[in-house]
């Protein structure tokens, strides 16, 4: 299994849920499945997604289809993306 997590900052978390919800389906088609979404404790702006994925390739491909101004605008995102993939280990 591998897995993809993003990390980021948002501006305006309520904002930033409601978008990604709507987008669900298209990271369904992807072959992306949210696995957890975490909060800092101590800056609860500061998102991380961890999401498994099915193949490297649909999910850089989605990543490309996202990663736009209008896109990061739409989900309040202020700071650039952190995008790390992960294999499972144990």
């Amino acid at each position: 299994m591998i897995y993809l997590s993003t990390t980021y900052r948002v501006e305006d978390f309520k904002k930033w849920y409601k978008a990604f919800g709507e987008n669900e389906s298209i990271r369904m088609q992807a072959g992306l499945r949210v696995e957890n979404i975490f909060r800092e404790f101590e800056d609860p702006s500061q998102i991380k997604v961890l999401m498994s994925i099915e193949s490297l390739v649909t999910a850089n491909e989605y990543i490309e289809s996202v990663n736009t101004p209008e896109y990061l605008e739409k989900l309040s995102i202020v700071t650039p993306i952190d995008i790390k993939f992960w294999d499972v280990f144990y």
